[in-house]
């Protein structure tokens, strides 16, 4: 609980601080820096943007190949694909019987 309330804290200070330095920019810095400032801020956001989908499309692909590696490479031979066994569990539907399910 210690933690979230600190990240909170981090996250209030962050805003205000970013806030009162743009105003403070704004009133003190001519009107020319600060349009080329803030084209620079908007671009660099746009490219981090373009980077982290880029990075999550990637690492998802690559997650779901090392996944499929890694359970080709544990089932033994002649083994149900683990999608088969839980397409047959979801089938079986005992809930109502049992009065719990495990999947």
């Amino acid at each position: 609980m210690r933690r979230v309330f600190w990240i909170g804290v981090g996250v209030g200070v962050t805003v205000v601080v970013m806030s009162q330095g743009r105003k403070l920019v704004a009133r003190y810095a001519p009107a020319s820096v600060v349009d080329r400032s803030m084209d620079a801020v908007d671009d660099a956001g746009a490219r981090t943007v373009a980077f982290v989908q880029a990075f999550r499309a990637e690492f998802t692909d690559a997650r779901a190949r090392r996944e499929a590696e890694l359970t080709g490479s544990l089932l033994a031979e002649g083994q149900t694909p683990p999608e088969a066994v839980r397409a047959r569990h979801r089938a079986d539907d005992d809930e109502d019987e049992l009065g719990y399910s495990f999947f």
